[in-house]
């Protein structure tokens, strides 16, 4: 979802000033919490397999392979999952979700995901967006991409932090289409950079189609589409197969009901409520 005033400037949560306590059963060393008596179980909404935000979030928690907790589709479907029960804690992109949600951003070690944050990379749960390609880009696919990384940087910051400084472009006018596939989080970024690239060259027409960040870069590999979209690290084997262009910067953030007296987790607590070892909320205290 696109900021109403571009990409978000400002925490949605004042910052708490955390106390240091001693390590608990499923606390940390940087986490004081209030009484969680009146919480139930904790209900992990968890992205579905081939998410890029639920395997960058797996990645940088350092997460074993589970499935524990409930599934959600979408970025809407986490919110609303969360929005419905009070003991629900779920992941988003931070670009996706607008200015004034009903459920609440944590702070994770004492840091707001914020712009700032995100580009001092002080924020734990920090990831890139890509674009990726096998290594072979027609000329029209060379120009739009030339696009995303200077005058297109304008509008990136407008979904999240752009990578470089905008600077000025002139397209050279390739013709041809280009199919692009990928992550849900990017969708609405990359259709508004396809959208005033075809302006800059009117020869060009470009398809995006959200699926997930896998089942674009496995479309890349195999040929059925010229771009993948991915906001997570590619794989080894992925790695080996596609070049990658970063084009943005975003955060994942923890999201709680609006009823959860919560206000900073670390990512340590984090991880072990989506590891199934803190059951309930109780358990951090």
């Amino acid at each position: 979802m696109k900021k109403k005033n571009g990409f978000r400037r400002w925490p949605l949560i004042l910052a708490v000033v955390t106390l240091t306590v001693g390590m608990t059963a499923c606390g940390s060393e940087k986490s004081t919490l209030p009484d969680l008596s009146s919480m139930g179980e904790t209900a992990a909404i968890l992205r579905e397999e081939g998410s890029g935000t639920r395997a960058e979030f797996e990645t940088l928690l350092k997460l074993p392979d589970s499935d524990w907790g409930t599934v959600a589709d979408s970025t809407e479907a986490v919110l609303a999952k969360v929005q419905e029960d009070k003991n629900a804690i779920g992941y988003v992109a931070y670009s996706s979700v607008s200015d004034d949600i009903e459920e609440k951003i944590l702070q994770v070690d004492g840091v707001l995901p914020s712009e700032e944050s995100i580009s001092k990379d002080s924020y734990p749960l920090c990831r890139d967006y890509y674009l990726a390609y096998d290594g072979e880009l027609t000329e029209v696919e060379r120009d739009f991409i030339t696009y995303v990384m200077t005058k297109g940087q304008d509008i990136v910051k407008d979904y999240c932090v752009p990578v470089k400084n905008t600077v000025t472009f002139l397209s050279d006018k390739s013709k041809g289409t280009i199919r692009i596939e990928g992550s849900t989080s990017m969708e609405a970024m990359i259709n508004s950079l396809a959208e005033d690239y075809e302006k800059e060259n009117p020869n060009a027409e470009i398809e995006v189609k959200a699926t997930d960040s896998s089942r674009g870069l496995t479309a890349s590999i195999s040929g059925s589409c010229d771009l993948a979209m991915s906001s997570r690290e590619l794989k080894d084997y992925e790695a080996e197969l596609l070049e990658t262009k970063s084009i943005g910067r975003d955060a994942i953030a923890i999201v709680v009901n609006k009823e959860n007296p919560v206000d900073n987790l670390t990512a340590k607590q984090i991880a072990k409520i989506y590891s199934g070892e803190c059951k309930k909320w109780a358990d951090l205290n």
